[in-house]
């Protein structure tokens, strides 16, 4: 039984993905770079935030409103039918 030798090329190549997920992880755990981060995650969690309630207003002013909701969509619809009607060949 022979015994294969492993060459420095291959061990640079399995050693190599390691050592860059090893410096990558150091990097990001430097207080700079979480600042930064932390900086941006305020920002998308407050466009987030002011998302969901703006969805929720939105859906409140619907429920509140139903009468006006269901007369803005009759005219919607009429409106659309008319324009349908009109652009028919003749």
């Amino acid at each position: 039984m022979e015994v294969k030798r492993t060459t420095s090329h291959s061990m640079l190549k399995r050693i190599v993905g390691p050592v860059a997920l090893w410096a990558v992880t150091k990097a990001l755990e430097s207080p700079k770079v979480k600042k930064s981060m932390s900086r941006v995650d305020q920002k998308f969690y407050k466009q987030r935030r002011k998302a969901e309630r703006s969805i929720a207003r939105a859906s409140a002013n619907a429920m509140n409103n139903r009468v006006w909701l269901a007369a803005g969509l009759a005219a919607i619809v009429t409106g659309i039918s008319l324009v349908a009607t009109a652009s028919k060949k003749r």
